[in-house]
């Protein structure tokens, strides 16, 4: 499932369109006078100095009774850099439920030439996406002249079938915009409803005939590159859905009704085979417990269906059939929540689809639209069920108690839920029970990295000895992932990557991996190490660093913090090691302990020393994905602290 993708800023330069031919064919009074006007906008002074400016993005959907709705929009934009050529780059979606009437391109060259790209000039291709099979189309071109103070615009008009009643206006993008216009035309009597997200409401302008118009103007950048710590864009993007609805019908503003939708589209979709009874019922044969049965069907959708995606129009939305995705053995998301669903049913248990998005905060719960550009699966528990140990349940409105499952992403044990799901919100797709519901964030607990080694120092400063890392969870997710999919070569290249983080001059033998393969275990990651020149002599001292692996803290600056704090993942990562030192050597100072705890993290640390052997222990506790901007000063002080840990060092001094 795809976030279905309307036309934005560097929409076609996103789809890797640079490479389109430029035609530099001068066409004499070819730019329409509403590019011209546009041009000449003074900019305001821009403190951050964006590569591009739209100085017009006007939208205009026209709602027809049959259903279908006539989108014309025109987009004006003023290349600024050199990096900024690739606004020269303009495309418009279409596929069987829509088409493109007319696409025309134009450009104001520095130089003041002006220029219209022919329709030989452009081309029709399909976006750069995982899917194996989807009929979106493109029809793109690349405005000549496209150098640093150029103007380049486009116009079109298409017709679209929509799947809903809904229109969704982006007023914020990666560059500045000067207008960005939103008209929209109704036939007499239909009515329509608002919902915003990250932006307080705006009045419309009533241009009368039951025609309505919203403007923004000057609107910053969103601009993420240089902010540490920075949540997804999405999460900070100012939208507005507008629902509509024709004579006597309720406007479908609400999750409520999307999610009755939703059910229209996926009815006879789980019906199973006796194939897949049979498989089902010998994947649970013997258990009885619950949560054993939903792991044992969860376990088979996730390893043994491969992700491949094949959508259609509305199959962007629609799973196939759970009889097509098991003879076939793959789907994309959403056919394996539905083929988990009809095992599930096969055993007993009921299970229903979860619409989320994986950039955290996209989806706004006081803002129904359907922005989530992924499904996973929602299955319920009995009445009375102990879930103590499972972490990703939520409890709806009715009372009804969902584990929440992702029978798409491999490396997450059963029972929890990916690190960028956490905390977001979600669609419950549950008929007229239907409800926005938050999915939990896992406890610390849930995902970790633990290192333990046992080193010996040498009198020349080189360090050697053995090291075990154990990860679960998320922790393990990504190097799961790396080493299932890679040749002994390729591991071997991320190994030296891994250690080469914290130590130079190295040699890695008796590498071993154990668990690879069982998500419901620890990933086992042990190997033997030397490195050469580790300690730091001086004169008669050595400097050594006790934390020898591991880094924890993340760089912060000092600039005013707008933006919620991402903190990626709630962990707990633990560190002991032991390091005997070299003959004839006394510890002659060592730092102190640390310890902090500022509530969604906490962090501590201590070095000491028994006879010839130093031993360093820490404990870093992340207990939220995410915090607000207020305590961003919170997460400086914290930082601060680790990376002076991670910096301090023990003095050697060779006895007298």
């Amino acid at each position: 499932m795809t976030r279905a993708i309307k036309h934005g800023v560097l929409i076609a330069a996103a789809l890797g369109l640079l490479a389109l031919p430029r035609a530099y064919a001068s066409h004499k009074d070819s730019v329409p006078d509403w590019v011209r006007d546009a041009a000449k906008e003074t900019l305001p002074d821009y403190h951050h100095d964006p590569n591009m400016v739209t100085l017009l993005d006007d939208q205009e959907y026209t709602v027809q009774t049959d259903g279908r709705v006539v989108l014309h929009e025109r987009v004006v934009r003023k290349i600024l850099r050199p990096e900024g050529r690739k606004a020269a780059t303009f495309g418009v979606d279409y596929n069987k439920d829509s088409k493109v009437d007319w696409f025309h391109v134009w450009s104001i060259g520095p130089d003041g030439h002006e220029y219209e790209l022919k329709d030989n000039e452009m081309v029709d291709v399909a976006p750069l996406t995982f899917a194996l099979y989807e009929d979106d189309r493109y029809r793109a071109g690349v405005a000549p002249a496209g150098d640093p103070g150029a103007i380049v615009a486009m116009e079109y008009e298409k017709v679209m079938m929509p799947y809903r009643a809904e229109i969704d206006w982006v007023m914020q993008e990666h560059s500045p915009v000067l207008h960005n216009r939103l008209t929209v035309q109704m036939p007499q009597g239909f009515l329509f409803d608002t919902r915003w997200k990250d932006h307080d409401a705006i009045a419309p302008v009533d241009m009368t005939n039951n025609r309505w118009q919203w403007e923004v103007q000057n609107v910053s950048a969103i601009d993420m590159k240089d902010v540490k710590l920075a949540p997804s864009s999405a999460s900070v993007r100012p939208m507005m859905s507008l629902h509509y609805a024709g004579p006597g019908m309720a406007v479908p503003e609400d999750w409520q009704s999307m999610g009755v939708w939703y059910e229209g589209l996926t009815a006879g979709r789980t019906v199973a085979t006796p194939e897949m009874t049979a498989k089902a019922q010998a994947l649970t044969a013997g258990l009885t417990d619950f949560y054993a049965k939903a792991q044992a069907i969860d376990n088979f959708v996730r390893g043994d269906i491969r992700y491949v995606a094949v959508e259609v129009g509305v199959g962007g939305y629609q799973p196939h059939p759970a009889a097509d995705i098991f003879r076939n053995r793959y789907g994309d998301c959403k056919d394996k929540a539905t083929l988990l669903s009809a095992m599930l049913a096969v055993v007993g248990i009921r299970s229903t689809w979860l619409m989320v998005d994986t950039e955290r905060g996209a989806i706004d719960p006081a803002m129904p639209s359907l922005v989530g550009n992924h499904m996973i699966a929602a299955i319920e528990l009995p009445a009375g069920y102990d879930a103590a140990g499972l972490y990703s349940v939520v409890t709806a409105k009715s009372g009804k108690r969902f584990l929440i499952t992702d029978p798409t992403w491999e490396y997450t044990p059963f029972g929890q839920i990916e690190d960028n799901l956490q905390g977001s919100y979600a669609l419950l797709m549950d008929g007229a029970q239907s409800q926005v519901i938050q999915i939990p964030v896992m406890p610390p607990d849930r995902s970790t990295w633990s290192r333990t080694a046992q080193f010996k120092l040498a009198d020349d400063g080189s360090l050697s000895g053995s090291m075990v890392e154990r990860f679960y969870g998320d922790e393990a997710a990504e190097f799961r992932g790396a080493f299932i999919n890679s040749d002994d070569h390729r591991r071997n290249e991320i190994l030296d990557h891994h250690v080469n983080a914290d130590l130079t001059g190295f040699t890695l033998t008796n590498v071993k991996t154990e668990n690879l393969l069982d998500i419901d275990k620890e990933v086992v990651l042990s190997y033997s190490i030397a490195a050469g020149s580790y300690a730091k002599p001086m004169g008669s001292l050595l400097m050594v660093r006790p934390r020898v692996m591991g880094t924890d803290a993340v760089t912060v600056d000092d600039r005013p913090r707008r933006y919620a704090v991402n903190l990626g993942e709630t962990k707990t990562e633990k560190d002991d090691f032991d390091v005997q030192l070299p003959a004839g050597y006394v510890v002659d100072e060592m730092p102190d302990p640390v310890k902090m705890d500022v509530g969604f993290a906490s962090y501590e640390s201590k070095t000491t020393v028994d006879k010839d052997m130093l031993h360093y222990s820490r404990t870093y506790t992340v207990r939220a994905v995410e915090v607000p901007a207020k305590k961003y000063g919170d997460v400086k002080e914290l930082m601060s602290a680790i990376v002076s840990d991670e910096k301090s060092s023990v003095i050697l001094r060779k006895a007298q």
